[in-house]
């Protein structure tokens, strides 16, 4: 599944080059580009354990951290959902989703990697949860979302356009912060860039922008398949019966 939905949204989706437009990145405060590293502003704290927490001050130019103000944090606590619920998004697809935190908080959205991984609700433990207003769902075809690992309908815009849906379904005027994690930084971008009025600021950690390159080196030999020789062996292993079980099929 995760291989299917990288080369189908990998062909939607171009990543943005420099934007000339002030307002619009006045709007869209990228607090963080790090791979690997998730990034801290000064209005409230995100941690993820052994990743490095870097201080920053919303709505003002970042600035080198010295090494001795790195601080290593843990995620918070996670409790029952404060409600859950499910969206149909199409006449195929309906999502899963969770609402975790305060429940007047300030609103943020979690878009969680893969394609295809789900959400999971230690994921919530990314933010404060005296402060935020969690909002976690399933993508389409992943998950507890149905139908799961359905293909159809499935490509970066209907995504995009799902968490408009959900926005309003939530009936959240903006989002406050939008935190993406490897294909999910590539889903923030494009939900930023088409709905720039809807997100104050994006946190994006485990940079990916579903590059012909870095498809490859995911689901490729030439990539993990050299750091996990075994591991990948089976995962191609497993694809080539699939593969040849559809053939048959036809």
């Amino acid at each position: 599944l995760g291989a299917a939905l990288s080369r189908r949204r990998a062909e939607h989706f171009t990543p943005p080059h420099h934007h000339t437009n002030s307002t619009y990145m006045a709007r869209i405060t990228i607090l963080a580009v790090l791979a690997g590293c998730s990034l801290v502003g000064s209005f409230s704290l995100i941690g993820c354990p052994h990743t490095l927490a870097v201080r920053a001050t919303r709505g003002r130019r970042l600035r080198p951290t010295p090494l001795r103000a790195l601080v290593m944090r843990q995620l918070y606590p996670v409790g029952a959902p404060l409600t859950t619920g499910n969206l149909a998004v199409s006449s195929v697809h309906t999502l899963y989703y969770e609402l975790h935190g305060k429940a007047d908080g300030v609103p943020a959205l979690f878009l969680h990697g893969g394609p295809g991984a789900g959400c999971a609700r230690r994921h919530a433990g990314f933010f404060d949860p005296t402060h935020y207003r969690v909002v976690l769902f399933d993508q389409r075809g992943c998950g507890k979302s149905t139908p799961r690992g359905s293909l159809e309908g499935n490509d970066t815009p209907s995504l995009v356009a799902d968490c408009e849906a959900l926005r309003r379904h939530l009936g959240i005027e903006t989002w406050d912060l939008v935190l993406g994690g490897s294909w999910g930084v590539t889903l923030a971008l494009a939900y930023a860039a088409r709905h720039p009025t809807k997100v104050s600021a994006l946190v994006l950690r485990a940079v990916c922008l579903m590059r012909t390159k870095e498809v490859l080196w995911l689901f490729g030999d030439r990539g993990i398949g050299r750091l996990i020789p075994d591991g990948f062996h089976a995962y191609s292993s497993a694809c080539d019966t699939e593969r040849t079980q559809q053939q048959q099929q036809q």
